[in-house]
């Protein structure tokens, strides 16, 4: 059967590889599907993992409407944050973005440790959750297969998995192209995984309907849970599932990498709500299901799918729930996977390795490096979850593990957000920002959660409160930090491509393409993607444009993009811009050309084009730039607006003398000879002298000309218009008003939100010890009820005591038949009465947790034996065969929980059973010994078999006495020593009872020593104290059947004073006496009167396990009223022995 559901996974996994591969292929039908919105819409899915899958139902069942908001969060944001979700994509196109860090990073300065922190944040809130995954594969595995070992499975799906990953994910070293047919895989499995809960949904919702006649939304419409929907983590845990489909880096992958078309939005806006919406609406009726349908079992809440699947008796639904949960693990891991890879190889790895290489010989190995590396991250990120998942989630549940990965992903929100909506967002804020975030997530969530007297419910709190906590200090700092950080040049060019991008992403820049053509652009592809990779991109830029590249043609502006983007899924945005327009400068680059530019050495890192250019156009000044040899290398848009050049007069190294003989044509130099002053202005040049001056223009325009020489020679000029200035210097005033006029408003409305959250904590609080105050007054109440059926007990159990005694001598008594009928009646209906109420006594005791196990090994097959002794008379009496098949094996468990549950099930099987035989067998499997106890009596309904197991449930058919507690009291015993009790029955064919323990070795047990068996009483001197004259006179009837003379008194002072005039041989003495006095300070008082230890035993009503303990440190024997006589006369002996008394005949 484990071979049958190995092979599915991996016939599985292999259509999700066949999927993928096709989903690959360049044909017309493969690109139409995965290029459909939908598919971009249910890859989102890849969010439902396996805590959506398997948690989302353990959760409902244990906390109603707690389960909602991590699904909720993601549908607000999709619904109503469309504006927020377009503008990401579109920023993230035109900076040529590739993961979350790069993201992060090019906003804040193209920083590299800042895409360090992030992709260190990034594998630390990662690796536990594909470790959650691989838990659920491994978990599913067993619950299907019955398999004990699942590592096996885990490793072979680790392995799968990395396959799949490196094949699909590193098969090209592009990373911001659109795979195709991985998103195509993913968006089946989001369909499986839909279809297998709708399903079980189905499945479920029947079964409870044949089986309960309660409402099916009574734990969800109570009062009580729908305070959930208002209290502070619901709302806080759906803040924090909003901010994690924005920081998850998968999520942020598929939503925005591979997002291949911004109008795609539009579809995904409404589908991916509904799909969580949808998966919402089913997870409550599958919990409710699962909760009637295996109630009293031991079954984890958080496997009712896969249980409900298995109830089914359907093989394909098994299947199907099988596959489902599959592909919610391993979607996430892959697409997890594939990401942090990513990160860790652009931002840490390549970073150093690029500009070590300084070898052009190694032009052709550079492709297959970059693979190796992501392909070697890939297993490595792998191997640390498999390891993880065997060393530490072995007993966290799906929920807690999620929500961890949760509060620590979305420290990353406020760089985000504050970087899309805020130009004076700094990266020292988002430094201080993730540290104080970081510092407060650890005080917060990981100091507590290793308490261990700490609930799960109170883990999800401090994880809730800490993660918003942290959030907000996050926040807090990030605006101080950046308010006060100095911006460089390049951060305030980044923030404003950031905070307003053209939301029109149309090409817009006109790059100087006259001494390029398109083979240079496909070289530098080729130099970082291989030949394969760049013709793939080359014919699939015709294809989408409609011409054909020719290698000698000057590039369009539309191919020039095209290529900067491909090669900044390679080595990054910002690296993949600065080789371009290094390239766009005039000059080809050849490998040693680009192995220089990382190296940082050469004159062209050092003047760095790219950057340069960038800065001149977002200046508003005209500048021009010019070499050591006086030729014009770099300009901007206004100047040539100033100047007015023909179109194609400026280009890179064009002479800067051609260009001032130009202008003193115009007669824009001024009057006199124009080689003069041509000549007067190259030398004042060549010697690199600073200079400010105005000029008036013939147009009346006056130009502020303000020339720097630069390091190492050259020469930059800046031009400025200065007639505008008046103008341009009052708007900027008014825009500073304005600006302060918003600030301060938004500081108003900053003010007013904090003072109504100062009040909505307040009332939480206030709350909060509302609750704290009724939890308290609720286990004051339960105390109370528990005090009070102790003290009625020993109140009630007091008459039945003496009731036991006169009836115990009344046995050998001379009676009429009749008389003897009537006395086996009454003697049954005491000792019916003594059973019910120790009954209640211990369901309260066991409900209090006064009770706990003592675990020890002990021989099985003698309890069962002493069991069937003690039960035979009582079958033969109804013409039953009691049988037993038993063999010597040893257990681990508490000796006397287990007596009383083996015996509960062979005195129900002889109750309930009319004619036939009872057959008790103890059969061994591995580790696990199961005592089975098979009748042929009036057997049970399936209704009565899911239901026996609670308090004051009987069978309705049987005619037999009881109130139907003793399988309550043996369902809270097997759940005190971890044992699992079950039960079979067909109606009226019979039932079976089985009790599954822990086997363990025998025991060496030192031989006793035999003494001398004690005959009579006959003479014995016994001293009998009880406050109660009817318990001392019943106990001297009983004494004189037996020949033991007895002393009696009833309060402590007689007792005491009895010792006088009668010398004991043993005490029987009533633990509570008159006055509150105790039993063990009277033994102690007449012992040291006496001189001497007498043998003695106390006697109550209580049944507490102290008091045992207490008796058996002062070598004092223990009985509990009522008094059996058989108990009381084995006692009797027994301390005879310990005063070798000699005894009569």
């Amino acid at each position: 059967m484990a071979f049958g559901w190995v092979l599915l996974a991996l016939f599985y996994l292999m259509l999700l590889f066949w999927i993928a591969k096709w989903g690959d292929k360049n044909t017309p039908l493969a690109r139409k599907i995965t290029s459909h919105p939908v598919v971009y819409s249910l890859a989102l899915a890849i969010y439902c993992t396996a805590w959506t899958f398997f948690g989302g139902v353990g959760q409902a069942s244990r906390d109603a409407w707690m389960y909602l908001p991590i699904l909720l969060g993601p549908a607000l944001v999709y619904l109503f944050g469309y504006n927020f979700l377009r503008k990401m994509v579109i920023v993230s196109k035109k900076q040529h973005i590739n993961t979350i860090a790069d993201f992060i990073s090019s906003r804040y300065g193209k920083r590299q440790p800042v895409a360090l922190v992030v992709t260190l944040i990034a594998l630390l809130a990662t690796i536990p959750y594909i470790a959650l995954q691989l838990k659920a594969i491994g978990a599913s595995f067993v619950i299907m297969s019955n398999e004990d070992d699942i590592q096996f499975i885990v490793f072979l799906s680790t392995i799968f998995v990395a396959l799949f990953a490196i094949y699909f994910g590193t098969k090209q070293t592009d990373v911001t192209e659109y795979r195709r047919g991985l998103m195509l895989a993913i968006s089946f499995e989001s369909v499986i995984k839909l279809l297998a809960l709708v399903l079980v949904t189905y499945v479920g919702y029947q079964a409870w309907n044949s089986t309960s006649t309660e409402s099916f939304i009574t734990e969800f419409a109570a009062e009580h849970s729908y305070t959930q929907l208002t209290s502070f983590s619901f709302w806080a845990q759906t803040f924090m599932a909003a901010a994690a489909i924005i920081c998850l880096p998968r999520q942020f992958h598929v939503a925005i990498i591979d997002n291949l078309n911004v109008n795609h939005l539009q579809t995904a806006r409404w589908l991916f709500p509904l799909y969580l919406l949808l998966t919402a609406f089913l997870i409550p009726i599958i919990a409710i299901a699962g909760q009637t349908l295996f109630s009293g079992s031991t079954i984890n809440s958080d496997n009712y799918v896969l249980s409900i699947a298995i109830l089914s008796e359907s093989i394909l639904l098994q299947m199907i729930v099988f596959v489902g949960g599959l592909s919610a693990a391993t979607a996430m891991i892959i697409v997890a996977t594939l990401t942090l890879s990513t990160m860790l190889a652009n931002d840490v790895v390549l970073p150093k390795l690029l500009p070590s290489d300084k070898s052009p010989a190694k032009q052709q190995n550079y492709t297959q490096k970059i693979r190796i590396i992501r392909r070697t991250i890939i297993a490595v990120i792998l191997g640390l979850s498999f390891i993880y998942q065997q060393q530490m989630t072995g007993s966290s549940s799906l929920s807690s593990i999620g929500l961890i990965a949760f509060s620590l992903v979305i420290q990353l929100l406020p760089a985000i957000v504050g970087g899309l909506y805020w130009k004076k967002g700094h990266a020292h804020g988002v430094y201080a920002g993730l540290f104080m975030g970081i510092t407060s997530w650890i005080f917060w969530l990981i100091i507590p959660i290793f308490n261990p007297d700490m609930s799960v419910f109170s883990q999800s709190e401090i994880l809730t409160q800490g993660a918003i906590i942290s959030v907000l200090a996050n926040t807090a700092t990030y605006i101080l930090f950046s308010k006060i950080a100095p911006a460089r040049l390049t951060d305030k060019i980044q923030a404003e491509a950031f905070v307003h991008p053209d939301l029109t992403y149309t090409p817009t820049r006109k790059e100087n393409i006259d001494n390029i053509n398109n083979s240079d652009l496909m070289t530098l592809l080729t130099t970082f993607m291989g030949q394969t990779r760049c013709d793939q991109l080359v014919s699939e830029f015709e294809a989408a444009n409609g011409y054909k590249i020719e290698p000698a043609q000057q590039p369009e502006q539309e191919f020039i993009a095209f290529c900067e983007r491909g090669l900044g899924g390679v080595i990054g945005g910002s690296s993949a811009q600065v080789l371009v327009f290094s390239l766009l400068q005039g000059k080809k680059l050849d490998f040693s050309e680009v192995i220089n530019f990382f190296d940082g050495t050469t004159q062209a890192m050092q003047f760095n084009m790219t950057a340069l250019m960038t800065s001149l156009e977002s200046m508003e000044h005209g500048i021009s730039v010019i070499d050591k040899h006086l030729n014009l290398v770099a300009w901007n848009k206004k100047y040539l607006e100033l100047f007015a050049y023909p179109d194609n007069y400026l280009t890179v190294g064009v002479p800067i003398e051609k260009l001032m003989r130009f202008n003193a044509l115009k007669g824009e130099l001024g009057p006199g000879d124009i080689d003069e002053l041509i000549k007067r202005r190259i030398e004042h040049l060549k010697n690199g002298t600073q200079h400010r001056f105005t000029r008036q223009r013939n147009d009346g325009k006056v130009i502020e000309m303000i020339g720097n020489p630069l390091p190492g020679g050259g020469f930059v000029t800046s031009f400025n218009d200065i007639t505008s200035h008046v103008e341009i210097q009052q708007a900027l005033e008014e825009a500073n008003i304005d600006l302060e006029t918003r600030m301060k408003k938004r500081t108003e409305e900053v003010h007013s939100i904090n003072a109504d959250l100062r009040l909505e904590i307040e009332r939480r609080y206030d709350t909060e010890k509302e609750l704290i105050e009724a939890r308290k007054a609720a286990e004051e109440a339960n105390a109370s009820k528990t005090r009070f059926l102790a003290l009625a007990s020993h109140d009630i159990i007091q008459p039945l005591n003496a009731a036991k005694l006169y009836l115990s001598a009344l046995e050998d008594a001379v009676l009429s038949k009749s008389a003897r009928e009537i006395l086996s009646k009454l003697n049954d209906s005491v000792t019916s009465s003594e059973e019910l109420i120790s009954t209640l006594l211990d369901i309260s005791r066991l409900d209090q947790g006064d009770l706990e196990a003592k675990i020890e090994s002990f021989d099985l097959a003698k309890i069962v034996n002493h069991i069937i002794s003690d039960m035979s008379m009582k079958a033969e009496n109804k013409g039953l065969k009691l049988r037993a098949r038993i063999r010597n094996v040893w257990v681990k468990a508490d000796r006397t929980y287990t007596y009383r549950i083996i015996q509960n099930f062979v005195s129900n099987a002889i109750k309930y059973t009319d004619s036939g035989k009872v057959l008790v067998t103890i059969k061994q499997s591995g580790e696990k010994v199961t005592v089975r106890v098979y009748d042929t009596g009036i057997g049970l309904t399936k209704e009565n078999q899911s239901a026996i197991f609670e308090d004051f449930v009987r069978v309705q058919e049987s005619s037999s006495a009881g109130v139907g507690l003793g399988l309550g009291i043996v369902r809270r015993l097997s759940k005190k020593m971890d044992a699992d009790v079950s039960v079979s029955s067909k109606k009226s064919v019979g039932s079976c009872f089985s009790l599954t323990l822990i086997g363990t070795e025998p025991e060496q047990i030192k031989p006793s020593v035999t003494r001398r068996t004690v005959r009579g009483l006959k003479g014995l001197k016994i001293l009998c104290i009880d406050d109660k004259n009817e318990n001392l006179d019943a106990l001297k009837t009983l004494l004189d059947k037996w020949g033991v003379v007895s002393y009696l008194a009833n309060t402590y002072e007689k007792g005491l004073m009895a010792v006088d005039e009668f010398t004991p041989d043993l005490m029987l003495i009533d633990y509570q006496l008159d006055r509150d006095l105790l039993g063990l300070d009277l033994i102690s008082d007449i012992q040291q009167k006496m001189h001497k230890v007498v043998p003695a035993a106390i006697v109550t009503a209580l049944h507490d396990e102290d008091l045992k303990q207490k008796c058996h440190e002062l070598n004092i024997m223990h009985l509990n009223k009522p008094l059996k006589p058989a108990k009381l006369r084995a006692m009797v002996q027994s301390m005879a022995k310990q005063q070798k008394f000699e005894m009569k005949e």
